[in-house]
Protein backbone atom coordinates (compact mmCIF):
# COMPACT_ATOMS: atom_id res chain seq x y z
CA UNK A 1 0.00 0.00 0.00
CA UNK A 2 1.63 3.58 -1.17
CA UNK A 3 2.08 6.50 1.47
CA UNK A 4 -1.27 8.00 -0.11
CA UNK A 5 -3.18 5.09 -0.04
CA UNK A 6 -2.17 4.47 3.54
CA UNK A 7 -3.23 8.30 4.61
CA UNK A 8 -6.24 8.22 2.62
CA UNK A 9 -7.32 4.70 4.37
CA UNK A 10 -6.61 6.35 7.48
CA UNK A 11 -8.46 9.39 7.27
CA UNK A 12 -11.36 7.49 6.30
CA UNK A 13 -10.92 5.18 9.67
CA UNK A 14 -10.88 8.62 11.60
CA UNK A 15 -13.55 9.82 10.27
CA UNK A 16 -15.88 7.08 11.38
CA UNK A 17 -14.44 7.52 15.17
CA UNK A 18 -15.68 10.79 14.85
CA UNK A 19 -18.71 9.91 14.00
CA UNK A 20 -18.89 7.34 16.83
CA UNK A 21 -17.41 9.91 19.14
CA UNK A 22 -20.56 12.52 17.89
CA UNK A 23 -22.75 9.79 18.66
CA UNK A 24 -21.39 8.33 22.29
CA UNK A 25 -21.73 12.42 23.89
CA UNK A 26 -25.06 12.99 21.82
CA UNK A 27 -26.30 9.99 23.48
CA UNK A 28 -25.04 11.16 27.13
CA UNK A 29 -26.10 14.76 26.32
CA UNK A 30 -30.25 12.85 26.18
CA UNK A 31 -29.73 11.09 29.40
CA UNK A 32 -28.05 14.13 30.87
CA UNK A 33 -31.43 16.17 29.45
CA UNK A 34 -34.27 14.06 29.19
CA UNK A 35 -32.99 11.13 31.66
CA UNK A 36 -34.50 10.82 35.27
CA UNK A 37 -31.52 12.76 36.60
CA UNK A 38 -32.71 15.15 39.72
CA UNK A 39 -32.50 18.68 39.53
CA UNK A 40 -30.25 20.51 41.44
CA UNK A 41 -32.91 22.07 43.16
CA UNK A 42 -33.54 18.88 44.79
CA UNK A 43 -30.28 19.51 47.06
CA UNK A 44 -31.92 23.17 47.74
CA UNK A 45 -33.19 21.79 51.40
CA UNK A 46 -29.79 21.38 52.21
CA UNK A 47 -30.60 17.59 53.09
CA UNK A 48 -29.45 14.91 51.98
CA UNK A 49 -31.63 13.53 48.91
CA UNK A 50 -32.67 9.68 49.02
CA UNK A 51 -30.27 7.27 48.07
CA UNK A 52 -32.37 6.12 45.11
CA UNK A 53 -31.78 9.99 43.84
CA UNK A 54 -27.99 10.05 44.92
CA UNK A 55 -27.55 7.22 43.05
CA UNK A 56 -29.13 9.13 40.09
CA UNK A 57 -27.16 12.07 40.11
CA UNK A 58 -24.07 9.77 40.43
CA UNK A 59 -25.27 8.54 36.87
CA UNK A 60 -25.67 12.24 35.73
CA UNK A 61 -21.85 13.14 36.84
CA UNK A 62 -20.74 10.03 34.97
CA UNK A 63 -22.78 10.51 32.13
CA UNK A 64 -21.51 14.61 32.24
CA UNK A 65 -17.74 12.85 32.29
CA UNK A 66 -18.56 10.38 29.70
CA UNK A 67 -19.75 13.05 27.22
CA UNK A 68 -16.75 15.75 27.49
CA UNK A 69 -14.37 12.50 27.08
CA UNK A 70 -16.23 12.28 23.59
CA UNK A 71 -15.82 15.54 23.12
CA UNK A 72 -12.19 15.79 23.12
CA UNK A 73 -11.93 12.26 21.34
CA UNK A 74 -13.71 13.79 18.39
CA UNK A 75 -11.78 17.00 18.11
CA UNK A 76 -8.50 14.41 18.07
CA UNK A 77 -10.49 12.40 15.11
CA UNK A 78 -11.64 15.43 13.22
CA UNK A 79 -8.09 17.40 13.64
CA UNK A 80 -6.77 14.00 11.81
CA UNK A 81 -9.44 13.43 9.44
CA UNK A 82 -9.25 17.57 8.16
CA UNK A 83 -5.72 18.19 8.72
CA UNK A 84 -4.71 17.15 5.11
CA UNK A 85 -6.96 19.90 3.99
CA UNK A 86 -5.46 22.83 6.07
CA UNK A 87 -3.57 21.69 9.12
CA UNK A 88 -3.42 25.40 10.61
CA UNK A 89 -7.53 25.57 10.51
CA UNK A 90 -8.40 21.79 11.87
CA UNK A 91 -5.94 22.25 14.97
CA UNK A 92 -7.74 26.01 15.93
CA UNK A 93 -10.81 24.03 15.11
CA UNK A 94 -9.51 21.43 17.84
CA UNK A 95 -8.31 23.85 19.84
CA UNK A 96 -11.62 25.01 20.37
CA UNK A 97 -13.12 21.55 20.85
CA UNK A 98 -10.64 21.08 23.75
CA UNK A 99 -11.77 24.18 25.56
CA UNK A 100 -15.05 23.46 25.35
CA UNK A 101 -14.10 19.88 27.18
CA UNK A 102 -12.00 21.67 29.11
CA UNK A 103 -14.55 24.03 30.35
CA UNK A 104 -17.20 21.38 30.43
CA UNK A 105 -14.81 19.19 32.91
CA UNK A 106 -14.84 22.35 35.31
CA UNK A 107 -18.54 22.90 35.37
CA UNK A 108 -18.39 19.46 36.58
CA UNK A 109 -16.80 20.14 39.46
CA UNK A 110 -18.68 22.86 40.16
CA UNK A 111 -21.63 20.60 40.26
CA UNK A 112 -20.13 17.97 42.08
CA UNK A 113 -19.08 20.24 45.08
CA UNK A 114 -22.32 21.45 45.16
CA UNK A 115 -23.56 18.10 45.90
CA UNK A 116 -20.68 17.06 47.91
CA UNK A 117 -21.77 19.64 49.85
CA UNK A 118 -24.93 18.28 50.88
CA UNK A 119 -24.23 14.79 50.60
CA UNK A 120 -21.53 14.94 53.19
CA UNK A 121 -21.90 17.80 55.77
CA UNK A 122 -18.44 17.11 57.09
CA UNK A 123 -16.95 18.79 54.21
CA UNK A 124 -18.58 22.12 55.54
CA UNK A 125 -18.69 22.05 59.17
CA UNK A 126 -19.45 25.62 60.05
CA UNK A 127 -21.87 25.89 57.62
CA UNK A 128 -26.19 25.96 58.99
CA UNK A 129 -28.28 23.93 56.61
CA UNK A 130 -29.31 27.37 55.16
CA UNK A 131 -26.26 28.75 54.32
CA UNK A 132 -25.17 25.07 52.54
CA UNK A 133 -28.77 25.44 50.92
CA UNK A 134 -27.20 29.12 49.59
CA UNK A 135 -24.55 27.51 48.84
CA UNK A 136 -25.87 24.99 46.42
CA UNK A 137 -27.82 27.61 45.06
CA UNK A 138 -25.07 29.78 44.13
CA UNK A 139 -23.59 26.84 42.60
CA UNK A 140 -26.72 25.65 40.87
CA UNK A 141 -27.14 29.06 39.03
CA UNK A 142 -23.21 29.17 38.45
CA UNK A 143 -23.38 26.28 37.03
CA UNK A 144 -26.49 26.89 34.26
CA UNK A 145 -25.51 30.10 33.31
CA UNK A 146 -21.59 29.94 32.47
CA UNK A 147 -22.49 26.77 30.47
CA UNK A 148 -23.34 29.04 27.39
CA UNK A 149 -19.79 30.45 27.66
CA UNK A 150 -18.84 26.58 26.62
CA UNK A 151 -21.39 26.96 23.24
CA UNK A 152 -18.77 30.15 21.86
CA UNK A 153 -16.04 27.92 21.14
CA UNK A 154 -17.38 24.71 19.99
CA UNK A 155 -19.31 26.87 17.72
CA UNK A 156 -16.33 28.70 16.16
CA UNK A 157 -14.91 24.83 16.04
CA UNK A 158 -17.69 23.49 14.89
CA UNK A 159 -17.49 26.17 12.05
CA UNK A 160 -14.04 25.64 10.96
CA UNK A 161 -14.62 21.73 10.75
CA UNK A 162 -17.68 22.04 8.54
CA UNK A 163 -15.92 24.96 6.50
CA UNK A 164 -12.99 22.22 5.97
CA UNK A 165 -15.70 19.52 5.10
CA UNK A 166 -17.27 21.63 2.34
CA UNK A 167 -14.01 22.71 0.87
CA UNK A 168 -12.44 19.18 0.56
CA UNK A 169 -16.34 17.68 -0.29
CA UNK A 170 -15.77 14.83 2.26
CA UNK A 171 -19.09 14.63 3.29
CA UNK A 172 -22.37 16.48 1.05
CA UNK A 173 -22.01 19.96 0.76
CA UNK A 174 -25.32 20.21 1.58
CA UNK A 175 -24.75 18.90 5.29
CA UNK A 176 -21.53 20.90 5.03
CA UNK A 177 -23.14 24.35 5.06
CA UNK A 178 -25.69 22.50 8.12
CA UNK A 179 -23.16 22.39 9.91
CA UNK A 180 -21.53 25.79 9.51
CA UNK A 181 -24.73 27.12 9.51
CA UNK A 182 -25.77 25.39 12.59
CA UNK A 183 -22.99 25.83 14.70
CA UNK A 184 -23.00 29.39 13.73
CA UNK A 185 -27.00 30.33 15.15
CA UNK A 186 -25.72 28.20 18.50
CA UNK A 187 -22.84 30.40 19.00
CA UNK A 188 -25.02 33.69 18.03
CA UNK A 189 -27.87 32.28 20.60
CA UNK A 190 -25.40 32.05 23.18
CA UNK A 191 -23.47 34.93 22.89
CA UNK A 192 -26.36 37.00 23.03
CA UNK A 193 -27.49 34.79 25.98
CA UNK A 194 -24.21 36.14 28.19
CA UNK A 195 -25.38 39.36 27.20
CA UNK A 196 -28.56 39.50 28.00
CA UNK A 197 -29.56 36.15 30.62
CA UNK A 198 -33.38 37.28 30.22
CA UNK A 199 -34.17 36.14 26.94
CA UNK A 200 -33.04 32.61 27.49
CA UNK A 201 -36.21 31.38 27.60
CA UNK A 202 -37.61 32.61 24.65
CA UNK A 203 -34.56 31.26 22.61
CA UNK A 204 -34.33 27.71 23.64
CA UNK A 205 -36.19 26.41 21.11
CA UNK A 206 -33.29 27.89 18.34
CA UNK A 207 -30.73 25.11 20.14
CA UNK A 208 -33.06 21.67 18.80
CA UNK A 209 -31.71 21.94 15.43
CA UNK A 210 -28.14 21.99 16.27
CA UNK A 211 -29.02 18.63 18.78
CA UNK A 212 -30.74 17.14 15.24
CA UNK A 213 -27.71 18.03 13.12
CA UNK A 214 -25.15 16.64 15.19
CA UNK A 215 -27.20 13.08 15.76
CA UNK A 216 -27.39 13.32 11.65
CA UNK A 217 -23.70 14.30 11.38
CA UNK A 218 -22.71 11.45 14.02
CA UNK A 219 -24.81 8.59 11.62
CA UNK A 220 -23.42 9.94 8.21
CA UNK A 221 -19.69 9.64 9.76
CA UNK A 222 -20.14 6.67 11.13
CA UNK A 223 -22.06 4.78 8.67
CA UNK A 224 -21.56 6.33 5.39
CA UNK A 225 -18.51 7.70 5.84
CA UNK A 226 -16.59 10.54 3.65
CA UNK A 227 -16.05 10.42 0.20
CA UNK A 228 -11.93 11.22 -0.23
CA UNK A 229 -11.76 10.76 -4.13
CA UNK A 230 -11.98 14.84 -4.65
CA UNK A 231 -9.74 15.58 -2.81
CA UNK A 232 -7.02 13.06 -2.78
CA UNK A 233 -7.39 12.55 -6.52
CA UNK A 234 -6.53 16.44 -6.45
CA UNK A 235 -3.49 16.27 -4.59
CA UNK A 236 -2.59 12.86 -6.94
CA UNK A 237 -2.90 15.12 -9.79
CA UNK A 238 -1.43 18.45 -8.74
CA UNK A 239 1.70 15.48 -8.29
Amino acid sequence: MSASQHSEHSVRRMARLAGLSYLCYSLAGVYITFGPIPGLSTLMSGEAPPASDEFLFRTGFLAEMVMYTFVVVSAAAMYAVLRPVSQGTALVGAFCRLIEGAMGATFIIFKYAAFAAVMNPDLSPGFSGEERSALVTLLRDVYGSTIYFLLIPMAVGGVLYFALFYRARFIPRWLAVWGMFTYLVIGTLAAVIVLFPSVREHVMLFFIPGSLFEWVAAFWLLFAGINTKYWFGRSKAAV
